[in-house]
C-alpha cells in the first residue's frame, strides 16, 4: 500500500471451526499506525517514517474455546510518498521556461506530471505535460505581467502519488515601438523631430 492508506485484510476460518475468533500482534519496521487487535479484518492506516519502504508484520492467531490454531503471518509493505519542489521563474514573453523539478525526500524512481492550474491572462504555450523540467515557450498577449500556475504531481516508482506542488511562471510583456514619422529628410544643420511611442503601453 501507499503511505497513509489503510490495510484491507480479511481474516477467515477455512476449516469452519465453530466459534473461531481471531487476534493479532504486529511488529512495525519503518512505519506507524499498526496496532495489535482482534476481529475478522485488519483495517489500519499505515504511514512510513522515512523515504523508503517499511513493513508491518501481523501475526494472526485463530482461537476456538481454549484451543489456539496455527498462527498466520501477513506482511504489509508500505511505500513512501514522494514530494516535489521547483522554483518560480520570470521570463519575457516569447521565451522558454526552464523550471527544474526535484524530489527533496529522494524517494526512488519518482517521476512528475503537471497540469496548468491557472492561466487567467490567456498566456499561450502553457500545456499539461510530464518530465523533470517544464520547458515551454510562453507568449503573453497582454501588456501586463501574467502568471501561469503549474500544479505538479510526483509519483514514486511504486506508483504512489505524493502531495501536489504549485509553481509559477511569470511572463512579462514585451514592449513594442513606433516612430512618427517613420522616416524623415532634413537639411544639414537642422534637427530631427522623431517621436517614439510604445503602442502597446507596456508599463
Amino acid at each position: 500500500i501507499c503511505s497513509g492508506a489503510s490495510t484491507n485484510i480479511t481474516i477467515t476460518n477455512p476449516n469452519a471451526v465453530a466459534g473461531t475468533t481471531f487476534s493479532w500482534t504486529v511488529v512495525q519496521a519503518g512505519v506507524t499506525g499498526a496496532a495489535a487487535g482482534s476481529g475478522a479484518s485488519i483495517a489500519q492506516a499505515l504511514s512510513t517514517t522515512v523515504a523508503v519502504q517499511g513493513t508491518a508484520t501481523y501475526t494472526i492467531t485463530p482461537t476456538a474455546g481454549s484451543c489456539a490454531g496455527t498462527p498466520v503471518v501477513v506482511i504489509v509493505t508500505v511505500n513512501p510518498l514522494p514530494d516535489a519542489t521547483a522554483s518560480n521563474q520570470t521570463i519575457c514573453s516569447g521565451a522558454t521556461t526552464g523550471i527544474a523539478i526535484t524530489t527533496p525526500n529522494l524517494v526512488a524512481g519518482t517521476t512528475y506530471t503537471w497540469i496548468v492550474q491557472s492561466n487567467p491572462g490567456g498566456v499561450t504555450g502553457a500545456t499539461a505535460g510530464s518530465g523533470a523540467t517544464i520547458a515551454q515557450t510562453l507568449v503573453n498577449p497582454t501588456n501586463l505581467q501574467q502568471t501561469v500556475v503549474y500544479r505538479i504531481t510526483p509519483r514514486s516508482g511504486a506508483g504512489c502519488d505524493g502531495p501536489t506542488f504549485d509553481v509559477n511562471a511569470v511572463v512579462d510583456p514585451t514592449p513594442n515601438v513606433s516612430t512618427t514619422p517613420a522616416s524623415q529628410v532634413i537639411c544639414s544643420g537642422a534637427s530631427t523631430n522623431i517621436t517614439i511611442t510604445n503602442p502597446n503601453a507596456v508599463a
